[in-house]
């Protein structure tokens, strides 16, 4: 039996939140920047990263359509923040950490959706990957390309695939 998409951001998280637990993520909430955020993540090994380990963790909150950039900057910073102090020390020894920082909101903010189309952050060892999931228009915006980690861009792209494109279609 088919299941409806979201009727609201709220529910795509709870639904975001619902799918990373039955991956074994075992989700948790955390405030990032002030906003309540489920966090989920692992860890992933692949020769073609040049034997490295990218630690992974999928970040989802719900915004408001008018949310300021310097706010969504901040929740960024933050979730990267949580992710290196997740992973602990050795960051750096063919090891990473990267941040999956959905953004759920009701409505088509054009202004959300440019932060989304743009990787960000330069930090070492340490990525980001925005994601904007605007429910009504049942629409995921993520970056293309990545001048720094593009080499994990697939498979951050996966990511977004299961933990939000899935969940967002129902």
């Amino acid at each position: 039996m088919a299941v409806a998409p979201p009727a609201s951001a709220n529910e795509l998280v709870e639904r975001i939140h619902t799918t990373l637990a039955g991956a074994g993520l075992q989700p948790g909430m955390v405030n990032l920047a002030g906003f309540n955020t489920v966090v989920g993540g692992s860890s992933t090994f692949k020769w073609q990263w040049m034997a490295t380990k990218l630690h992974w963790f999928v970040y989802a909150t719900v915004m408001a359509p008018g949310t300021p950039s310097d706010a969504l900057d901040r929740y960024l910073d933050d979730a990267c923040q949580d992710a290196i102090n997740r992973k602990g020390a050795m960051r750096g020894a063919q090891s990473g950490v990267a941040a999956v920082t959905v953004v759920a909101i009701d409505g088509v903010a054009p202004e959300v959706e440019a932060w989304a189309t743009k990787p960000h952050g330069r930090r070492f060892a340490a990525l980001t990957f925005p994601v904007l999931a605007e429910v009504a228009a049942a629409k995921v915006v993520r970056p293309e390309r990545m001048m720094l980690g593009g080499i994990y861009t697939g498979f951050l792209k996966d990511l977004v695939r299961q933990y939000v494109e899935t969940p967002m279609r129902g």
